[in-house]
């Protein structure tokens, strides 16, 4: 009779270790797609798109210079060097404005999952 008790209390116990492991796991890849998704994924994002404007932006830079030294030399010859430059620096605040509108006028939509695709992820 005593050997029928042991079987069951280690088989309760045996069963309530698995239920507590499985919910460990259970938590922990919870814990793991809200940190890829929400904290870590929009991150590398924006590090994406920094970089991306950073050499944008670099190269923006120095072709306006040579451009500009163009353009300033090309109006020149035609009125004094004063008003060349005058004109030259209202097209560029001009261009500048454009340019940023058009940069910060698009908003930015992170591509998080949706709750059926976190459905249809755990059945395959």
């Amino acid at each position: 009779m005593e050997d029928t008790s042991c079987d069951e209390e280690s088989s309760v116990e045996s069963e309530f270790a698995a239920t507590i492991k499985y919910i460990d796991l259970y938590l922990r890849q919870k814990t793991d797609l809200f940190l890829q998704h929400y904290v870590f994924e929009p991150f590398e994002f924006l590090a994406k798109k920094l970089m991306y404007l950073s050499v944008l932006l670099t190269l923006l830079a120095a072709g306006t210079l040579i451009v500009l030294a163009g353009v300033v030399l090309l109006i020149a010859t035609v009125v004094p060097l004063w008003a060349a430059l005058l004109i030259t620096g209202a097209m560029i605040f001009l261009a500048g404005g454009i340019i940023a509108s058009a940069l910060f006028s698009n908003k930015i939509v992170l591509q998080t999952p949706t709750s059926m695709e976190m459905m249809n992820r755990g059945k395959t």
